[in-house]
């Protein structure tokens, strides 16, 4: 980071706007800013600082930065003009502040406003807005936060010689802000909380292993005092008395309790095959007194039937009577159902026979005509056959003449449909000579309107020549116009292009350093990866290894780093073709410059406007003029139909008198039919409504005929169906039918008498076949008693039940303890390995804290490591300012305190004496020197660590008072040699002699209406 250019106005004494060019400054590298105290030397890096980030040095306020001696409206503003990151930028800050309201009394507030530009040789590209977004992107350009700024480049005034003076609490807050290990502290959380976890999930393990004891007993505690207290059948062995046990079980007595419970298991399968073999035994003697009870309880049912199937008899033959008897009948039904069918089929017949003459009757009376033959018959009971064949062969005959009526009628229709077909002709032909002679009329008007047209477009094609010249100059004004604007557009992405490639570049640069310096902070875990047992070391020599360094889990490989390095020359060729293309684009737009007229140009949209316009009037004009042509065919082809017209419309009124003609013809054949259909009917009729009557009086009549046939076939039917039931009564034994329909029997009640008659006999046989059967087994008089056997028996199952049950707690209990028993043992294992392992992480975890030796925490550690690495490089500036008197060393504290905040004391080597003493030995200007020193130690440790930050400005406030001649000549040489690479170096201070030495800076000038500033060639005094 490299300041240029520094603008102020109304910020702390400053009531005057202020411009510090840092670029005229720092020619020689090296300039001076002095002036009287209280003049506001040091509001100048607060500037720097408030510009930058928002923030002042100090213990100064945000809220007080406002001048007192500025006007009232003037708002305190910051800018500066700064390289970083590859690129120029501008940054502006306003701070919050207090002024009067506009209107009215009091005060209004400001609020704090920021903004960040990019500088490419033209227009200033914004990047950021907004105090957090611009203070996020500085830090993110300079790689540096507000309190590594004030520590790396300003060195404020009486803070530079914190990290000397501080105290170890201080100097780790100090070093905390400079350097992030907030990786190691989360480490050391997450160390603590593995600790306690372990030692949680330890307690846990062991509260399990006691449940599990606790099971033990409470499983074998029963099994205990049963196996004292139980008491045990006659004629068995006692059992084995169960061990005694104390109250408390341990691990050391389960193999004890296992034995036991195996054994009281071995002991309750013995009693229960005892009690299965009693249980049998009654089995087998109840089964063979059940058996003899069922032989007992057969003969007695056998003869109990006998006897209720004798009193029985006397019912069954009368039974058997009854079915013989409507056996007999049942010979005659069919006969008996013949003859009522035929008596129902022809009182049927005679009920068709009166519908149907019924129906005659009323169709002859709706009739409006009928012949003579229908009218004269008599239907109010059947007539004769003869009569009936006459009428319906006169009803064929007037069928006949009105089909003939019916015929001609449909000729009338056809000739009505062509009489109106005729004058619709007539009115079509009407129709067509008035359209003829409207559409003559409208081609006539037409022809009369195209003369405008015609003179239109001939005044058109006589102008396109000058409409054609001014649409061409329109349209490249709005094209060069178009083109500019889109080349500006894409300039500015090209501009953005580059932005995103330099910050990608950056990135790049950052990451390859970061893991260049991972890798050489790894460099001893890959040394110890090649170290052999009894080779020496490459580093040390010795031949023994006990404490090799392990590989860190971020190591970086080489791949890694190529991988990276890559990425950084991809990243700067896409930053040369992004900067290429820029440079392209600025190109064409000088290009498209040249092409413009001279003299002021109209806007894009009033260009574009302009060139449409003229388009348009261009292409009004071509559309006039190209339609010339065919406005001329147009005109002469309306003269052509007029012509048409006329012709067809004489054509159509001799087509008139024609159709008048055919008219007439029509109309004299309609009234022909109209004369012949009337005699036909012998009145006012309709044909097809008589014919329709006709033949409903025909079907009628065929109708009743075919009913009277079927009457007499029915009652023939009838008389032989009687005749042959008369002769079957008398062949069977019936007197007459009604004793038939006594006697008949359904089949279903026929059944069960027969399957009851035969069950009467197949039981008595079966019976009698029982008692022959049981005859030779000597049953006893008296039925065998089961009662006893039975009781015997339920005493022997239960016995056997108690038995089981008890052998199946055993064995339960056996498999359960068994199984406690294993998971023990296996937990047992367990929490030896989780004990080993606990005591792993809370040693890692007490090492990390600080809580045991060295006593040094794992952060604390890394803290000393960068202290370090800063003693190191002030030692080497300290060297020359003190011709190598004095060297800063680390103290070893970690005897004399222990904990977390051990390992970051200072001592200092005297070269002179050969021994270390406390730095608050030293003199003044012996202190300022170890204190600068030690800054500029610092500043070089966050560069080197800051991801290859460039820092090429140091700002350095007061402290060269207490130095004397030599000292201070020293000093200012270790100054020169920070200069020598191109650093700005700029210094607050009173002492004269930097005058003698400094000959450029600035002069701060206090006065009563604020301070200025002076630049230039300093005075010696």
């Amino acid at each position: 980071m490299r300041p240029h250019l520094l603008e102020m106005e109304a910020f702390g004494p400053y009531a005057e706007p202020v411009t510090i060019c840092f670029d005229t400054l720092c020619r020689d590298g090296l300039f001076l800013i002095h002036g009287s105290t209280g003049s506001g030397k040091t509001y100048l890096l607060d500037a720097l600082c408030f510009a930058l980030y928002g923030e002042v040095s100090g213990e100064r306020s945000l809220k007080g930065l406002r001048s007192d001696h500025a006007p009232p409206q003037a708002l305190p503003q910051v800018s500066l003009e700064f390289s970083a990151a590859g690129g120029r930028w501008r940054v502006e800050r306003q701070a919050a502040c207090e002024v009067p309201k506009s209107r009215g009394q009091g005060t209004t507030s400001k609020g704090a406003k920021a903004g960040l530009w990019r500088l490419l040789g033209g227009e200033p590209q914004p990047v950021a807005a907004g105090v957090q977004e611009v203070g996020r992107e500085v830090a993110r350009l300079v790689g540096l936060d507000a309190a590594q700024f004030r520590q790396v480049i300003l060195l404020p005034q009486g803070r530079f010689a914190e990290v000397l003076r501080a105290r170890d609490e201080d100097r780790e807050a100090l070093l905390k802000t400079l350097f992030d290990t907030s990786l190691y502290e989360r480490a050391m959380g997450w160390l603590a909380g593995q600790a306690k976890a372990a030692e949680e999930e330890l307690r846990e393990r062991q509260r399990q292993q006691r449940h599990l004891l606790e099971q033990i007993a409470a499983a074998w505690e029963p099994w205990q005092r049963e196996g004292q207290s139980s008491e045990k059948p006659p004629g068995e062995a006692p059992e084995e008395a169960s061990p005694d046990l104390p109250s408390e079980l341990l691990p050391e007595h389960l193999p004890t309790v296992q034995g036991a419970m195996e054994a009281l298991q071995q002991q309750a399968a013995l009693h229960l095959d005892r009690a299965e073999a009693r249980f049998l035994q009654a089995q087998a003697g109840l089964a063979e007194l059940r058996s003899r009870a069922e032989l007992w309880d057969r003969r007695q049912r056998a003869q109990a039937r006998l006897q209720e199937l004798a009193q029985q008899q006397e019912p069954m033959v009368a039974l058997q009577a009854r079915l013989a008897l409507a056996e007999r009948a049942e010979t005659v039904r069919a006969s008996m159902l013949s003859e009522a069918d035929a008596r129902q089929r022809r009182e049927e017949a005679e009920t068709r026979c009166r519908q149907r003459l019924e129906r005659l009757r009323r169709q002859r009376d709706a009739a409006d005509q009928a012949p003579d033959a229908v009218m004269a018959l008599g239907l109010l009971e059947l007539p004769e056959p003869a009569r009936l064949t006459t009428a319906l062969n006169a009803l064929a005959v007037r069928q006949g003449e009105l089909e003939q009526v019916l015929a001609l009628a449909e000729r009338r229709r056809g000739a009505r449909r062509e009489e109106e077909r005729a004058r619709q002709e007539l009115q079509e032909a009407n129709g067509r000579i008035a359209r003829g002679q409207e559409l003559l009329a409208q081609e006539q008007s037409r022809l009369d309107g195209l003369q405008q047209p015609l003179l239109q477009a001939r005044s058109a094609r006589d102008g396109l020549t000058g409409l054609e010249l001014a649409a061409r100059q329109a349209a490249r004004i709005s094209t060069a116009l178009q083109q500019q604007e889109e080349a500006v557009r894409q300039l500015q992405q090209a501009t953005a292009a580059v932005l995103a490639a330099e910050a990608a570049q950056h990135q790049a640069r950052t990451h390859q350093l970061d893991l260049r310096e991972r890798q050489l902070q790894g460099m001893a875990a890959r040394l110890a990866a090649d170290l052999q047992e009894g080779e020496p070391c490459p580093v040390c020599g010795s031949r023994q290894h006990p404490q090799p360094a392990p590989v860190a889990a971020d190591a970086v490989a080489d791949a890694a780093l190529a991988a990276a390095e890559h990425q950084l020359e991809e990243t700067g060729r896409a930053l040369v073709a992004a900067r290429a293309t820029q440079a392209g684009l600025q190109a064409q737009l000088e290009a498209l410059a040249d092409q413009l007229p001279e003299g002021p140009l109209p806007s894009l949209q009033a260009a574009q406007a302009e060139a449409a316009r003229a388009v348009a009037e261009l292409e009004g004009a071509r559309r006039l003029a190209g339609a010339l042509d065919g406005l001329e065919a147009e005109r002469q082809q309306a003269e052509h139909r007029v012509q048409q017209f006329q012709q067809r419309l004489r054509q159509r009124e001799e087509e008139t008198i024609g159709c008048r003609q055919v008219l007439a013809e029509k109309q004299k054949g309609l009234a022909d039919l109209n004369q012949r259909i009337t005699a036909g009917l012998g009145g006012d009729h309709d044909p097809a409504t008589l014919l329709l009557q006709i033949q409903g009086l025909m079907q009628a009549l065929e109708t009743l005929i075919e009913a009277a046939q079927q009457r007499a076939l029915a009652l023939s039917l009838e008389t032989e169906a009687q005749r042959r039931l008369a002769g079957d009564l008398a062949r069977a034994g019936f007197n007459d039918p009604q004793a038939l329909v006594q006697a008949l029997a359904p089949e279903a009640e026929r059944l069960a008498w027969s399957r009851t008659l035969q069950q009467h006999a197949a039981d008595r046989a079966l019976a009698q076949g029982v008692l022959a059967e049981l005859a030779g087994q000597e049953l006893p008089e008296l039925r065998p008693d089961l009662q006893a056997a039975e009781t015997g028996l339920a005493s022997a199952d239960a016995a056997r039940r108690d038995a089981l049950a008890r052998f199946t707690r055993a064995e339960t209990a056996v498999t359960a303890i068994t199984g406690l028993i294993q998971r023990h043992g296996t937990g047992a294992a367990e929490l030896a390995e989780q004990q080993r392992q606990a005591d792993l992480v809370q040693g890692v975890a007490a090492r990390c804290l600080g809580q045991s030796d060295p006593h040094i925490s794992l952060q604390r550690w890394v803290l000393s490591a960068y202290l370090e690495e800063i003693c190191g490089y002030a030692n080497h500036r300290l060297s020359q300012m003190t011709a190598g008197r004095y060297e800063l060393r680390l103290s070893d504290a970690s005897g004399q305190r222990r904990g977390s905040k051990a390992g970051l004391g200072l001592r200092v080597l005297d070269a002179y004496t050969g021994e270390e003493r406390e730095v608050s030995s030293l003199s003044g200007g012996e202190t300022f020197q170890a204190s600068l020193a030690l800054a500029l130690g610092v500043a070089d440790t966050v560069q080197a660590h800051s991801g290859g930050v460039v820092l090429e400005a140091l700002f350095i406030d007061e402290g060269f008072g207490s130095l004397d001649p030599d000292s201070l000549h020293l000093a200012m040489d270790e100054l020169d040699r920070l200069r020598e690479g191109g650093r700005m170096i700029g210094l607050i201070s009173h002492v004269a002699a930097l005058r003698e030495r400094i000959r450029t800076g600035l002069e701060v000038v206090a006065s009563e209406r604020g301070s200025r500033v002076v630049v230039g060639t300093l005075e010696a005094t």
